[in-house]
């Protein structure tokens, strides 16, 4: 009897064939990498000029023999807008990077004195572009241009940074601030041009720049 139910029972097995395969369970999903910016404070000044100089903000406060600049020209919220656009993270070549832009700008202090990041990101692999400093220099031998300090670092997986690189990243103006109000929007939209242009000369000093060994 129980040889014979043994033999049914593998007869039974054989024509039920394999079990059924079980689907793979799905990979876990990787967390993205990112790349966090930050804007700066709005615009500042320097002038240097035969009977004024110096004095920074002159010309943003309006102050007599300064040259006149429009209020606002490069806001925080303009910053912003255009950090998201040009992308840092491919100028950066980290391009599977997702970018994350902050619309408020940092403390100086905060900027100056942080040893990790500057979110709470736990993102497998992070970097950071933090516009410090943007500053309009004016003098009456080379004229006008827009100087902006950037400040980049890159993390990789751990809390502290890997590789880090600070400068000023300049371009010249030629018709900011403007000299007559028909003139007002054309300078506009060169010294926000010239904002984004500083972007793409500080990355390519940063891929310039010797990796640390």
């Amino acid at each position: 009897m129980g040889r014979h139910f043994l033999i049914i029972a593998g007869l039974a097995l054989a024509l039920a064939g394999p079990a059924a395969a079980q689907p793979p369970a799905p990979p876990a999903d990787a967390a993205a990498c990112e790349f966090h910016v930050w804007p700066g404070d709005g615009l500042m000044s320097t002038y240097y000029g035969w009977f004024h100089g110096s004095t920074v903000n002159g010309q943003i406060m309006g102050r007599p023999g300064y040259p006149a600049v429009p209020p606002n020209p490069i806001d925080t919220a303009r910053q912003s807008e255009i950090l998201a656009a040009a992308e840092p993270q491919k100028l950066f070549r980290q391009d599977g990077y997702r970018l994350v832009v902050h619309q408020d700008a940092l403390p100086s202090r905060t900027i100056r004195t942080a040893t990790g990041r500057l979110s709470d990101s736990s993102a497998p692999c992070y970097a950071e572009l933090i516009v410090d400093d943007v500053v309009l220099q004016q003098d009456f031998v080379n004229g006008a241009l827009l100087k902006t300090l950037f400040r980049y670092r890159n993390f990789g997986a751990g809390a502290a940074p890997e590789r880090s690189f600070t400068t000023w990243a300049e371009t010249d103006l030629g018709g900011f601030p403007p000299r007559e109000p028909g003139q007002l929007d054309a300078a506009i939209r060169e010294i926000r041009s010239a904002f984004r242009n500083n972007i793409a000369r500080f990355a390519a000093s940063a891929r310039a720049r010797p990796r640390r060994r």
